[in-house]
């Protein structure tokens, strides 16, 4: 007897969490041996679309549909992962541990906005919760210093960037009603490479990745990007995007150890210690105060459609 949807949604999920969390460290693994961050951003989509491709079934758009993929597309495969680069460059892999958080607040806020999925008023509080947290680490509370700090610039620019996902996530969300899990990635995959193609030939960036590195770039790509990716649409459609943003932080819990342990000389200061965990805790708040009254008290929209299966995702 298989496992119910729902708990095939939550173990994806999860299991997305630990890929997340790993995203930030081969990032920074990857930028430190000085590949230009426009060839990242262009590899860690040619290298996954590329992987998919055997996987992709002929499938019927809707015309209507074709302007929403690839609005989703450009904001979360090209404008996305540039401001995240080039953010990252001016900050360090911690504070991008911390601040992956911040894509499951804008999940969540914009499930809540225009998905028309519902919380409590505790759940709520503990949102708060992670937009004080984000801020925290985002600023260290750094107010007094004459200029602009580098690192509240990269901070800021990964936020941004979360910003960016957490739309492309919305739109997502309501293109897997109708649309294969496998076949929406791999166009959005394609959207991107395509974009940063052309980017790619106009400003005569380097494709050279050192031989060392290259374990990295791709098991980023295939991993942190490509897996991670199906695994959350999967879990978008069998539990809701507010759910599988509440879930998707648990991520940092050990994201943190593995950046720290990876890069022994990064530190991190009291407040953005005081920020991570509120983030962390106010997460796992909102997870476990989610009470059986949701759907009546939510109008939760983003239900599953006739699933695809596990053949067929």
């Amino acid at each position: 007897m298989g496992l119910p949807e729902k708990t095939r949604g939550y173990l994806a999920i999860i299991l997305a969490a630990v890929l997340f969390g790993i995203w930030p460290t081969l990032s920074k693994l990857v930028l430190d041996a000085y590949v230009d961050p426009l060839a990242i951003a262009f590899l860690i989509q040619v290298i996954p679309a590329g992987a998919l491709l055997p996987f992709v079934r002929r499938v019927r758009i809707e015309r209507a549909d074709w302007k929403l993929i690839a609005l989703s597309g450009i904001v979360g495969a090209v404008v996305g992962p540039l401001i995240y680069f080039y953010g990252l460059r001016l900050t360090t892999a911690s504070n991008a541990v911390f601040l992956s958080n911040s894509e499951s607040l804008f999940t969540i806020l914009l499930a809540y906005a225009f998905l028309r999925e519902r919380a409590t008023r505790r759940e709520y509080l503990a949102l708060g919760g992670i937009a004080i947290g984000a801020f925290l680490v985002t600023t260290q509370l750094r107010f007094g210093e004459v200029g602009l700090p580098e690192f509240v610039i990269g901070n800021a620019m990964l936020v941004a960037a979360a910003t960016c996902w957490g739309g492309s996530n919305t739109m997502s969300a309501v293109l897997l009603r109708r649309i294969p899990i496998v076949f929406l990635l791999e166009i959005q995959l394609l959207i991107g490479a395509a974009v940063f193609a052309g980017i790619v030939v106009f400003t005569g960036t380097s494709l050279d990745v050192p031989l060392a590195i290259l374990p990295s770039l791709i098991l980023l790509s295939l991993s942190a990007v490509g897996m991670f990716s199906v695994l959350f649409f999967y879990a978008f459609r069998t539990i809701g995007a507010m759910r599988t943003g509440a879930v998707l932080p648990s991520s940092a819990l050990w994201g943190i150890l593995v950046a720290l342990y990876v890069f022994p000389n990064e530190t991190l200061s009291p407040v953005q210690i005081l920020g991570g965990v509120l983030m962390v805790g106010s997460l796992i708040a909102f997870y476990v105060l989610r009470g059986p009254t949701e759907a009546r008290a939510g109008g939760e929209t983003l239900k599953p459609a006739a699933s695809d299966g596990p053949d067929s995702p």
